[in-house]
């Protein structure tokens, strides 16, 4: 059961990075363009607005797969002095904290996308009904929660199946989480 929690939150944060290095790829098009029309006198004139709708679905899209890589910053001053289950207990209750935060994070803005839409909101330039791509927004938040709530389920249930657990998130590197592999450290996988 947990391999299979794991593989599901793997394809979908990789998913997510995946349509992220896209829009990635075409921001960088998109700018490179813009430079080039700008010094033959004619700018892309939407460049700054889609640099922007882009730039947050980009970030929206790639923070679940960054948690799930463990790609983002912990400090880690007080709880490298715990002891592995007070760790692990700290590590449970802040995933889920942050589940939480990202649930109600993406609520309140496909809410407020929802409102948007049904005024007829469109972009300055492009005329685009942008609060569409609030919802990816949405889809990110909830990317993030899902990838906090299967490390919540690692934490709570003590990881009981550690093999799946070491197979399928090889990249750990934080203290809390440090005691899930053999020695704390990736260098020690098989």
């Amino acid at each position: 059961m947990l391999l299979k929690l794991i593989k599901a939150e793997k394809r979908l944060c990789t998913a997510g990075m995946a349509v992220s290095g896209i829009l990635l790829v075409a921001l960088v098009l998109l700018s490179g363009l813009n430079v080039a029309g700008r010094l033959s006198g004619h700018p892309v004139s939407a460049s700054y607005e889609l640099s922007g709708l882009f730039g947050a679905l980009i970030a929206s899209l790639a923070l679940a797969d960054t948690q799930r890589k463990r790609g983002h910053v912990e400090l880690d001053l007080f709880t490298r002095k715990y002891s592995a289950a007070a760790r692990r207990w700290a590590g449970a209750f802040n995933v889920f904290a942050g589940a939480v935060l990202m649930i109600v994070l993406g609520g309140q803005l496909a809410g407020r996308a929802g409102v948007l839409l049904r005024a007829g909101e469109v972009s300055e330039t492009l005329k685009f009904p942008y609060p569409w791509l609030m919802y990816g927004a949405v889809f990110g938040f909830f990317l993030l929660a899902a990838s906090f709530l299967t490390d919540f389920v690692l934490l709570l249930f003590d990881h009981a199946d550690k093999n799946a657990y070491v197979q399928q998130r090889a990249h750990t590197v934080n203290s809390i989480r440090g005691d899930l592999e053999p020695g704390g450290s990736e260098d020690t996988l098989p």
